[in-house]
């Protein structure tokens, strides 16, 4: 049995796989490892499982990882940024500075899709990527994630204890009446805004037009607010993950 695992700034996904297709998706917080490791102790123990995961927390955070699931797989392998990869090349000057998260969806978009491709990536950070039908990275950039946006108004006395979500229906008006609603509607415009910029940028630049895929966890809720005709794909981490699997 495959079990693929993505470990980002706030959440454990996990999930199995079978012929590329995720089974048992799981997602638990990062803080609380602890009901993370009895879900895998309690499920996959002395089930002959490997695990495939990737993982942005560094290496002191992944020893550890390591240590707790000692004598639950037969085989753990950690996926890490490399120059090129599927025939695909990675844009940074040094491969490694690139998220193993990011670099998996880069390389498995351009294999799905094998076109100009705009990469949305939704969770603690919003990151953009760029891989033309060549398969060639361009680049990127990061944005701000709700959360950390929220922490910006710590030191401003009547905003300290702002709880911004993005996962609130969006009202149709942009002026609101209400903080909290002003301080969400503004993240969401300014979020929207600023794919949207680039991605006119990028379609402008580009033959043919280039796709637009959203993933992540705020994918739903930031398509949402794009208006422009785009793929969501929540677990793409995992999908990619399961792609790289089976083709390296």
């Amino acid at each position: 049995m495959k079990l693929l695992a993505d470990i980002g700034n706030s959440q454990i996904k996990v999930a199995e796989t079978q012929n590329q297709n995720l089974l048992k998706i799981k997602s638990f917080p990062l803080e609380d490892i602890d009901k993370f490791h009895k879900y895998i102790t309690k499920t996959y123990i002395n089930k002959d499982c490997t695990l495939f995961y990737s993982s942005v927390l560094g290496v002191k955070f992944n020893k550890e990882f390591k240590k707790k699931l000692k004598g639950i797989f037969v085989k753990e392998t950690e996926f890490k940024s490399t120059k090129t990869l599927l025939s695909v090349k990675n844009c940074y000057p040094q491969a490694s500075r690139l998220g193993p998260d990011r670099w998996a969806q880069i390389v498995a978009a351009y294999k799905i899709f094998e076109k100009n491709i705009m990469i949305v990536s939704c969770g603690s950070a919003i990151s953009i990527d760029y891989v033309t039908g060549s398969g060639n990275h361009k680049g990127g950039l990061i944005l701000s994630g709700a959360e950390r946006y929220s922490n910006c108004f710590s030191d401003i006395h009547n905003l300290k204890n702002i709880k911004l979500s993005i996962n609130q229906n969006k009202n149709s008006k942009i002026l609101q009446s209400n903080t909290l609603k002003q301080i969400t509607t503004g993240y969401r415009v300014m979020i929207s805004s600023s794919i949207k910029e680039i991605y006119s940028n990028l379609c402008q630049k580009s033959k043919p037009k280039p796709k637009l895929l959203i993933t992540g966890s705020y994918s739903k809720n930031i398509s949402r607010d794009l208006k422009i005709k785009c793929l969501v794909e929540p677990y793409f981490v995992l999908k990619s993950l399961a792609l790289i699997q089976d083709q390296k």
